[in-house]
């Protein structure tokens, strides 16, 4: 018997100073500029959206970006999250963790957790596991220490429908099988709302698609005959 465990994350850019100073140093005009004038030019005009867009794509990055929130569900219990507001993000990454264990229905009982989520062994868990050795946080001995999509540990969701290579959004798969889908809100907005404070609204869209990853995972077990 399994305990599904029901997991979504929500990421955002680096923040740091010296990380940022580190990207723009990186950032380098196309290599087909070879004029000084042409360069300068670059620099001046498009240097300053190359390097806003480098240090935005840090929040599919664990060595740099931040999990902003973490929402969750086991079995057929309410979704729940939590979110770093203005904690530490250590604190927070450890709070969540402690949450999630002490959440769990029927603690005594030993049952192999599985853990369920979209794309959430290649993005969820290893963005997790990098945020956790960066800042030192120690997490559950059950974790999976190396998640794959095939793991026996892990149920992707994109991976059943989509195979090893394929991909497809939540949202499209969510479509697919007649779910509601998400509803004005997706991921590209979450580091402006982040920036704004908007924690509630982003508590909020996770736990929503905690929701739907597990209806979209119930109706997967159901054709699978597992349910």
């Amino acid at each position: 018997m399994a305990d599904y465990l029901y997991l979504d994350i929500e990421t955002i850019p680096t923040a740091d100073p010296q990380d940022i100073a580190q990207i723009a140093a990186s950032v380098s005009p196309p290599s087909t500029m070879t004029k000084a004038d042409t360069i300068a030019a670059w620099e001046a005009d498009k240097k300053p959206a190359a390097i806003a867009e480098a240090v935005a794509k840090t929040s599919f990055n664990g060595a740099f970006g931040s999990v902003c929130c973490i929402g969750w569900a086991w079995n057929e219990t309410e979704a729940e999250s939590v979110d770093m507001g203005k904690l530490d993000e250590a604190q927070f990454m450890a709070h969540a963790m402690k949450s999630i264990i002490q959440s769990k229905p029927g603690r005594e009982a030993f049952h192999q957790t599985v853990i369920v989520g979209h794309y959430v062994a290649d993005f969820d868990l290893r963005f997790l596991w990098q945020r956790a050795f960066v800042l030192g946080v120690k997490m559950p001995a059950w974790w999976p220490r190396d998640p794959k999509p095939w793991s026996k540990e892990v149920n992707d969701t994109m991976q059943i429908w989509a195979g090893a290579k394929g991909s497809i959004s939540l949202d499209n798969l969510c479509k697919a099988l007649r779910i509601e889908g998400k509803t004005g809100v997706d991921g590209s907005m979450v580091a402006g709302m982040w920036e704004r404070g908007e924690y509630d609204a982003i508590a909020e869209y996770c736990r929503g698609d905690v929701e739907r990853v597990r209806q979209v995972h119930r109706k997967m077990l159901v054709a699978m005959g597992e349910e």
